[in-house]
């Protein structure tokens, strides 16, 4: 059996090489990938890697049983596909605590009017005409779309700041570990109910033909002026014009970005210049070593059930 890994990190190189030994091969490039693919049962790699070349090859690999993900998305496996009967995996809960503590960090940065104060401190100003605008998620309402691994976590640290936690999820039915993280649990279908509710809307749903464009324009007109948006998803997730022109007219409070689309903002975008809009450049997940760590935890412990034909964990497709 031989499994494939495609990634320049060492420490995941390093800790499969450990788990596999000789069952493994690593590709270095592209070229690598296509060289080892014909002969593969597994293929490890990060989502950003999955490019319509490699898809093409994955839909041509005949052994191939089951696609690892280095990373917790997995559009981009969605969009240039895999046969039918192939296993993809992700990485689980592996990237939570930095994205959910980055989304957090987004969120109380904006509400706290940081992007003008850092605007003000480059221009040399003693400016404190954000405190009307500044909030805090004290006795606030935190609408948080998609309630998984990482929507449950930002619930755990909002809930520490005292806010009141709307959980948006496809069930809207609560689970055991749900239930002690949300205030209330929700239905997509229910949102135009509760934006109006909500002082601060955390987007961690993967991206898919559901959720393409959830906020857009009339989303966005349903939200209090004071509203503060924060995604930390897929750019897709958000109607980017529409954002663009809530935030320029004032109708919400602000937003915090990591993620964008187009992906990278182009030069001279209009998000770039948006009052109250703090951008980070898809960053969420960078925590050092410990985020290869747990990485690597994730995809040895599948790698391991593979070899010996067990369940494999985090299944997104099948």
């Amino acid at each position: 059996m031989q499994i494939v890994v495609f990634t320049p990190n060492q420490i995941i190189q390093r800790r499969l090489s450990d788990t596999l030994g000789a069952s493994l091969r690593i590709a270095n490039d592209e070229a690598g990938v296509f060289k080892a693919l014909p002969a593969a049962d597994g293929l490890i790699m990060a989502v950003q890697d999955y490019s319509d070349q490699i898809g093409r090859a994955v839909l041509q690999a005949g052994r191939l049983k089951w696609v690892q993900l280095l990373s917790a998305g997995f559009d981009r496996v969605q969009k240039h596909g895999v046969p039918q009967g192939v296993i993809v995996t992700n990485a689980g809960d592996a990237l939570t605590p930095s994205v959910a503590t980055h989304a957090v960090s987004l969120a109380l940065a904006v509400q706290r009017g940081f992007p003008a104060m850092a605007q003000a401190q480059a221009r040399g100003e003693w400016a404190r005409d954000m405190q009307p605008r500044m909030t805090t998620p004290a006795e606030a309402t935190c609408l948080i779309v998609g309630f998984g691994s990482i929507g449950k976590e930002v619930a755990r640290l909002m809930r520490a700041f005292g806010a009141h936690i709307v959980g948006v999820s496809r069930s809207g039915k609560t689970d055991p570990l749900a239930s002690p993280l949300a205030d209330e649990i929700i239905t997509p279908a229910q949102l135009p109910d509760y934006l109006p509710r909500a002082d601060t809307i955390v987007l961690a749903v993967p991206l898919d033909d559901s959720t393409r464009g959830l906020i857009g324009r009339q989303e966005l007109s349903l939200c209090k002026k004071s509203a503060v948006i924060v995604n930390i998803a897929r750019g897709g997730v958000i109607d980017t014009d529409a954002l663009a022109d809530a935030l320029e007219a004032g109708t919400i409070g602000g937003a915090g970005l990591d993620v964008t689309d187009p992906e990278p903002l182009t030069p001279g975008h209009r998000l770039w210049k948006a009052p109250n809009l703090l951008i980070s450049p898809h960053v969420a997940a960078a925590c050092g070593p410990l985020l290869y760590k747990r990485i690597a935890d994730v995809a040895c412990a599948n790698a391991g059930r593979f070899m010996r034909g067990e369940a494999l964990q985090n299944v997104v497709i099948s």
